[in-house]
């Protein structure tokens, strides 16, 4: 049978659990429709329970994707199913309408058909459905910010489920109480719950659970800086969401594909995400995705400078999540829309949606608030009842008092009036000190924060000089041979101009002319060496010239060897006692290719130089048992070429393997290396070619370094 329904929110899938008593086999929506046609050639189908339980399941399929068919499909139903005595149909028919009105973000009508379900099913000992209808309670306290009602009623779930052993609502539960540990930032304990959802989902074959956890552990090594694992969890998901054609995964898993590339700075395809996921969102009438997807466009819109299109998108975001009463995405939605107004200098509405994101942030991280709330509730309550007995009581003593009771609330109103306006007085003068304060602590994070820009831009300069360092040094070696060879020619010519002269005074000229052929070969050899010694000068300043950015026919070939005698030459240049064996296997069918030639030659000396660096570390500790080796190939991929550069070197820790493309990170000793050649190598290949940068490694074994470029 089919179980429990889940649906996506703002940050993770979180899961709706259900349990059904019909005795229905699982099936498509076509497969139910066709049932639902058999069974209506009966004239009492109405009264039949298995067309109700048939119908109670088609509508449960569509609550999560198109709840408003589902409502369609349930009007008057749960009465149908109380005339004929089916109460767990009823029971199931109140639940389903829940799911859907939670679907379309409307929390209060779906809080409603949830405790007439929950109440029903306690009515008639409906244990199996218990479990789940705690599970999507509590959902909406999730949906509203109340974190400690939300937990209560989740543990509640959790202990109800273990006692039937209903593995698939035990995963959902595990799967909401992670996503609230996620809100809290709780991420190590989110994600042992998620791995904890994804086995129960792996030992039931749950091809959605599947989904799902891995949707929701991608978004949590999002929030870790761990972009390349994310990336790998969210494509999973987003493949195996493609074939099921599971429409709720496939926007859950677009929307944070989005958000991936947004972080990478992949602002285009993060758009392109974006939009996608709005729209299948939209086509599903699913308000709350549609609202996350749109902040995380004007997000994304608000990074490329396109500030009125993310204003847009921002106000349409917030406006959803304040329909809805969805706290966590008012508060993201404000924060944006906020943001954006003050780009454009509008700073009296961005003060207005930076109180809404400062109220919505204090409501979520206030539990005690939540607690006070309901206590005060109470006590009105009471009170009211209270008054009410009281007004009874001395209702035949009013006339004798009205008089003096009119005189007294006159006064009490007129204290009170004053009282609220010393108040009043005392939060406006708060409040312009709180402004004051953020302004200056403004001021404060805009001087860091150029502080920082000035220092990040002094570390490029370094790493940039450095980088011609390290070629200024090959070319130095490069150009040496043909001058020897300049110099020790033209001191031969000089000796036999000598000597010519001697056999002329001795008039043997025989001798003369095969001085003169001597002269001549040894002139020859000497412009030779000397237009090499050219060539390699005019190369050098070719690619060593200001990048204009224009991409030019290049032979790759060429700028691979080229490069790596360079870095090698370099190196020796500083250690004379560095050696290492180079491989070089070039694909002579890749030609010249539209690149940036100077940008690719950097990118080149930057790996060169990390795998000599590499091995010539290695050749410290190991000695003359171990030969240090570089190893560079080129070879064409269909419309992909790709350059490896490969050393037995001491490999990268796996446990920084993902880190060594960030910005000023690096695995030199301090004074060695600035942390930006693989940073900026990464964005050259990525940013500039559309490219692909990858790294293979093994401790202690070494690291192969693969560039892809788009021919």
């Amino acid at each position: 049978m089919r179980s429990f329904l889940r649906k996506f929110l703002f940050a993770g899938v979180i899961g709706l659990a259900f349990y059904f008593t019909s005795e229905a086999q699982p099936g498509t929506p076509h497969q139910l429709i066709e049932r639902l046609r058999q069974l209506e050639k009966n004239n009492n189908y109405l009264s039949d329970t298995a067309y109700a339980g048939a119908l109670n399941e088609l509508a449960f399929i569509y609550a999560d994707s198109y709840p408003d068919s589902a409502i369609l499909l349930l009007k008057g139903h749960a009465e149908r199913c109380k005339s004929i005595g089916f109460r767990k149909g009823e029971t199931d028919a109140y639940t389903i309408l829940g799911n859907a009105f939670q679907t379309k973000g409307d929390f209060k009508k779906s809080m409603d058909y949830y405790e007439q379900s929950y109440q029903l099913a306690q009515k008639i000992d409906y244990q199996t459905a218990l479990p789940g209808i705690l599970n999507n309670i509590g959902l909406i306290y999730l949906n509203q910010g109340n974190y400690p009602m939300a937990l209560n009623k989740f543990y509640e779930a959790l202990k109800a489920a273990e006692s039937i052993k209903n593995n698939f609502v035990i995963g959902t539960t595990l799967n909401n109480i992670a996503t609230i540990h996620f809100y809290q930032n709780k991420m190590r304990e989110a994600e042992e719950d998620y791995q904890k959802m994804l086995k129960i989902a792996e030992g039931m074959s749950d091809t959605v659970g599947v989904i799902m956890a891995y949707n929701n552990i991608g978004e949590v090594n999002l929030e870790q800086d761990s972009a390349i694992k994310a990336l790998h969890n969210l494509n999973t998901a987003f493949n195996l969401a493609t074939v099921a054609k599971n429409p709720e995964m496939l926007v859950a898993s677009t929307k944070n594909l989005g958000y991936v590339y947004y972080k990478l700075d992949s602002l285009p395809k993060a758009v392109g995400y974006f939009e996608t996921a709005i729209g299948l969102s939209r086509q599903q009438g699913n308000a709350m995705s549609t609202s996350k997807a749109l902040i995380g466009l004007a997000k994304t819109q608000n990074k490329m400078g396109m500030q009125k299109e993310a204003l847009s998108n921002g106000l349409e975001g917030a406006k959803l999540a304040e329909e809805m009463g969805q706290t966590q995405l008012l508060r993201d939605a404000s924060e944006i829309v906020a943001t954006v107004y003050e780009a454009l200098g509008d700073d009296k509405s961005a003060l207005k949606y930076f109180r809404i994101f400062k109220a919505s942030s204090d409501s979520i991280n206030n539990s005690e608030s939540e607690r006070a709330a309901a206590t005060y509730k109470a006590e009105y309550e009471f009170s009211k009842k209270e008054l009410e007995f009281k007004r009874k009581d001395m209702q035949q003593r009013w006339l004798i008092f009205s008089a003096l009771a009119a005189l007294f609330s006159l006064s009490v109103i007129i204290w009170m009036i004053n009282r609220n306006r010393k108040q009043l007085n005392i939060a406006n003068k708060t409040l312009l000190h709180k402004n004051l304060l953020i302004e200056t602590e403004k001021s404060k994070a805009e001087e860091a924060l150029n502080q920082l820009k000035a220092a990040q831009s002094q570390l490029i300069q370094s790493e940039k000089m450095a980088s011609l360092g390290e070629l200024t040094a090959g070319i130095a070696h490069e150009i040496q041979n043909p001058l020897n060879f300049v110099n020790n020619f033209s001191e031969l010519n000089k000796e036999l101009l000598e000597e010519m002269k001697e056999e002329i005074g001795n008039g043997n000229f025989e001798e003369v002319k095969a001085i003169a052929n001597d002269v001549t070969g040894n002139e020859e050899k000497i412009n030779y060496h000397g237009k090499r010694a050219d060539a390699i000068v005019k190369g050098m300043l070719q690619h060593s010239r200001s990048n204009s950015g224009i991409k030019e026919l290049t032979d790759i070939n060429a700028l691979a060897d080229e490069y790596l005698r360079l870095s090698y030459h370099g190196f020796r240049s500083k250690d004379k006692s560095f050696n290492a064996a180079m491989q070089i296997d070039l694909d002579q069918r890749i030609g010249q290719v539209q690149i940036i030639s100077q940008d690719i030659g950097r990118v080149l000396l930057n790996l060169y130089n990390n795998a000599f660096y590499s091995v010539n570390e290695k050749k410290k500790v190991n000695g003359e048992g171990y030969e240090p080796a570089v190893i560079v190939s080129t070879k064409k991929i269909g419309d992909k070429i790709s350059i490896r550069v490969k050393d037995n070197g001491g490999g990268i820790p796996e446990r920084i393997v993902e880190k060594i493309f960030q910005p000023f990170f690096t695995t030199k000793p301090t004074g060695q290396g600035t942390g930006l050649g693989l940073s900026l190598s990464y964005d050259i290949v990525t940013k500039g070619h559309n490219g692909e940068l990858k790294v293979e490694t093994r401790e202690g074994e070494g690291s192969e370094f693969v560039i892809v470029l788009p021919i």
